[in-house]
Formats: C-alpha cells, structure tokens, sequence
C-alpha cells in the first residue's frame, strides 16, 4: 500500500466518522410505525451511542473502499454509496421502509460525482457502464416487483438504480454479481430465520440491506475472490 492510497484512506475514514451524526439525524427523522408506542424514556442515550457507533462503521467501510479503488476520482462517489446502503439497511429493518429523501439525493450525488470523475481521468466508457448498469438493475428489480409486489418493494428497486450505477463504473460483472450475492444472503438467511422459527413463510423481511451487503460485497473485493 503506497503511501497516497494510506492518505485517501485515512481522508475517506474521516468523512465516515464525520457524517455519522448526520446520517443518524437522517435516520432519526424518518417516519416512525404507526403501530410504535412513543418511546417511554427520552432517546438522548441511546441516540449518542449509536452516532458514535455508525461512523464508526461509515470510517472502516469507507477505509475498505478507499483501499478498493486506490487513488481513484470516483472514490467520493463510492463514498456516497457507502452512506445510502449504511442509511437506509438501518430504515429498513426498523420500519420495513426505504425513503425516497435518502434514495433520490444520493442517485444525484452519485451522478454528479461519477460524471466529474469520468471529466477527470477522461474515460467516458466507465460513466456509459454506470448508466447503464443502474438502468438495467432497476429494470431487473421492477420485474421482480412486477411479479411479486408483496416480497420485493418498490424502494427496494429504485435502491437497486443506486447499486448498480454505482458498481456499473467498475463494470457490468460487478453489478451481476452485487444483484446476485444480495439475494443470495436473502436467501440465506430467510431459511436460517425459518429453521429458527423467528420468521413464518407469510413474513416479511426487509430486503434492503441484503441488496446493501451484497453491492458491499463487490465493492469492497469479493468480486475479486470470485475472479471478476
């Protein structure tokens, strides 16, 4: 590791523990269930602790893309990816929801980043793959939300454009396999919940952050192990 890609590194940890407690604010004001009592203690505590917690996970994530990419343009990109999948896995375990005011900024954030690192190393090729991986991701969810509306959410598609926009600047077999390895860990661990009988063949389990684990997969090198 040279010393640049150990400075790009440490910068991109910093941002993640920096956008912590923004991110967690992000997550704090999504809407609550309907079916949710009001909390019977003031939330002070435990809202410090899981700031302190998220950039954490932000500053290490961010430090494994940085390693991934090198000294690469696209890595404020990346990094924008890193804080959606980490927002809204969050969301939606706890509300079965993916909010489109997490969604739509960073599509656009991503957009603008990837189009000025396409500007910056002069390769427009890598910014064709990434439009037209998030197209074909998002068109790729929507049929399976076409098919089984009830088992895949319509956020969960419109969070697969994202993905695969994203993984698309590293190339077409990376958006295949971060689609793939997300429902295989779907897979996975719906039949251990099932085994365990914490989860019946009727409910639902939020399908968001397994498309997050596996476009993490990908970007943080396990396409690499597969020899992608």
């Amino acid at each position: 590791m040279t010393g640049e890609v150990a400075a790009v590194a440490a910068a991109s940890a910093a941002v993640g523990l920096v956008a912590g407690p923004f991110l967690q604010r992000v997550i704090d004001a999504s809407p609550p269930d309907p079916d949710d009592d009001p909390p019977p203690v003031p939330r002070t505590g435990p809202w410090l602790r899981r700031t302190r917690l998220l950039g954490v996970v932000l500053a290490v994530l961010n430090a494994g893309v940085a390693l991934r990419l090198g000294v690469d343009a696209a890595v404020p990109a990346f990094l924008v990816l890193i804080g959606c999948l980490v927002t809204v896995s969050v969301i939606d375990l706890d509300l079965f929801l993916i909010p489109n005011r997490v969604i739509y900024p960073s599509l656009a954030a991503l957009a603008v980043l990837l189009c000025a690192a396409a500007v910056v190393e002069g390769d427009a090729t890598r910014l064709r793959t990434a439009a037209l991986g998030g197209l074909g991701a998002w068109a790729a969810l929507l049929v399976v939300h076409l098919i089984n509306p009830a088992g895949m959410g319509f956020g969960d598609v419109r969070l697969a454009a994202v993905i695969g926009a994203a993984l698309g600047w590293l190339g077409y077999p990376e958006v295949v396999a971060g689609l793939f390895a997300g429902f295989v860990a779907a897979s996975v661990i719906g039949i251990a919940l099932l085994l365990v009988r914490r989860r019946g063949r009727k409910d639902a389990v939020p399908f968001g952050p397994f498309l997050a684990a596996g476009a993490l997969f990908v970007v943080l090198g396990g396409d690499r192990l597969l020899g992608l």
